[in-house]
C-alpha cells in the first residue's frame, strides 16, 4: 500500500496536463522511467534528496529529479491537496541547469488554482 498518492493537475477543459505531457513526443520515451520514478516515491515516507528537491525562490513547488537518455526530465508539483497527497502540476524539461520561467509561473498558478478547487482540477495519476 502507497504511503503517499499522487495527482495530476486536470485543466478548465478536462484534460489530465500530465498525462498529455508523459504522451508527447518530446517525453513519451522516457515516461516509462517517469512512472516508474513516481511509483517508487509513494513507497517513501520522505522523498530522497536526489530524486526530489524544493525549488529555489518558489516556495511551495518542488521538482522531481528524473534523467533519461542524457536529458533532465522535471515534472513540478506541490504537497496536497489532501493529507499524503503531491499533485504533479506541469512537466519540463531542465537545459543547461535551468528550466524556464514560464513553466514555473504555470506550475505556481495551477497550484492555486488546484489548492482551491481540487476535486475539479486534480485526479489520480494516471500512469497509463
Amino acid at each position: 500500500m502507497p504511503i503517499w498518492w499522487f495527482r495530476d493537475f486536470v485543466n478548465e477543459r478536462g484534460e489530465n496536463v500530465i498525462h498529455t505531457w508523459l504522451n508527447s513526443a518530446e517525453v513519451s520515451h522516457a515516461k516509462a522511467k517517469i512512472n516508474a520514478r513516481i511509483a517508487t516515491l509513494q513507497g517513501f515516507p520522505f522523498f530522497p534528496e536526489q530524486y526530489f528537491s524544493s525549488y529555489q525562490g518558489w516556495d511551495g513547488l518542488y521538482e522531481l529529479r528524473i534523467g533519461f537518455g542524457g536529458v533532465q526530465f522535471r515534472p513540478f508539483g506541490f504537497y496536497g491537496p489532501g493529507r499524503r497527497q503531491f499533485t504533479l502540476l506541469v512537466g519540463g524539461i531542465e537545459k543547461g541547469g535551468k528550466v524556464p520561467r514560464s513553466l514555473l509561473t504555470t506550475a505556481h498558478q495551477r497550484r492555486v488554482i488546484a489548492s482551491l478547487n481540487p476535486t475539479r482540477f486534480t485526479c489520480e495519476h494516471d500512469f497509463s
